[in-house]
């Protein structure tokens, strides 16, 4: 079955969930099939995946495998496939985090991430990104390191005019 794919990105507290849980309730009601590939942060966090400013080559990968995983099961039953935190996302995180402990990206590391958002990227119907705004009270139990915050953001919406991670 050919899905319609959208991705939603954008750092954390951003409204990316709250906005796939209205849209697919929106397309229900209108009898459309609806798949969700949810955030795979708590099942890191679980496993002792490194989050956040903590992001690494090899934990931006398991994501990105997860995400992979479920986008594929998911276009089996749904006209829609909703994914909230497509590859940009992960590889997002994993520059800013690289960027935040002053750390270098390998050209290895950039060659793999790059080849892999190329060829999976054009899989998306459209890829949306949210802007932080920092006035927006965070959630509970939120990480509130603004300026982590801001270099996801940052990174995020520098990748949507170039399809390769920027070198930091």
């Amino acid at each position: 079955m050919s899905s319609i794919v959208i991705g939603v990105a954008g750092t954390h507290s951003t409204g990316k969930s709250t906005f796939c849980r209205e849209l697919k309730a929106g397309l229900e009601l209108r009898d459309i099939r609806v798949e969700t590939v949810p955030s795979f942060g708590a099942l890191a966090a679980q496993q002792g995946i490194p989050l956040l400013t903590q992001h690494t080559y090899e934990s931006t990968m398991w994501f990105i495998d997860r995400t992979l995983e479920a986008e594929h099961a998911a276009r089996t039953n749904a006209e829609v496939v909703l994914v909230d935190r497509p590859v940009i996302d992960a590889v997002a995180y994993w520059t800013a985090a690289v960027e935040y402990r002053g750390m270098s990206i390998t050209p290895h590391e950039l060659e793999a991430i790059g080849n892999l958002m190329m060829n999976h990227v054009p899989n998306y119907t459209t890829v949306l990104a949210t802007k932080l705004d920092h006035t927006i009270a965070l959630g509970p139990g939120r990480d509130t390191d603004s300026r982590f915050r801001t270099a996801v953001d940052t990174h995020l919406h520098d990748m949507g005019s170039t399809p390769f991670p920027r070198t930091v």
